[in-house]
């Protein structure tokens, strides 16, 4: 019995400390869907495999465990513009009014699918978590 108490109480401790994972969404509906129902803001981040800039943020920015811990307050959504072509170019119609359509472009929606904030390019922990507590506060 002490045995099975033991292994219980430990239990938490062994996820303690290991890197965590951004689960990113695909699908837009769905996460349209949720946002009606959460009230939460929807984060698009449109990338592709070969860009650098992409490459960093992935490696530097979005493995920071702040920042992993404050996105879990979005509803996340990563889209390949190389792989997801057609929800690309219906975002590249509308984002030339809101700074461009360089990757990588990270774009916050509401649950009226309005455009409330917008950022394009590299961008550190630190900026991203500015941004992030910006866009909450709106």
């Amino acid at each position: 019995m002490k045995k099975l108490l033991i292994i219980l109480l430990c239990l938490p401790m062994i996820g303690f400390g290991q890197n965590q994972k951004i689960n990113w969404g695909e699908n837009l509906d769905l996460a349209f869907d949720s946002a009606s129902i959460s009230n939460k803001i929807i984060m698009i981040e449109f990338m592709a495999e070969w860009c650098p800039p992409c490459k960093k943020m992935e490696k530097e920015t979005f493995s920071n465990e702040r920042v992993i811990k404050k996105l879990n307050e979005f509803i996340l959504i990563k889209i390949d513009v190389d792989k997801q072509q057609d929800i690309a170019k219906e975002y590249n119609r509308n984002a030339k009014k809101y700074g461009g359509i360089g990757i990588p472009n990270i774009v916050f929606i509401d649950k009226e699918k309005n455009i409330v904030h917008q950022i394009v390019g590299f961008h550190n922990a630190s900026q991203l978590m500015t941004i992030l507590d910006s866009v909450l506060k709106q």
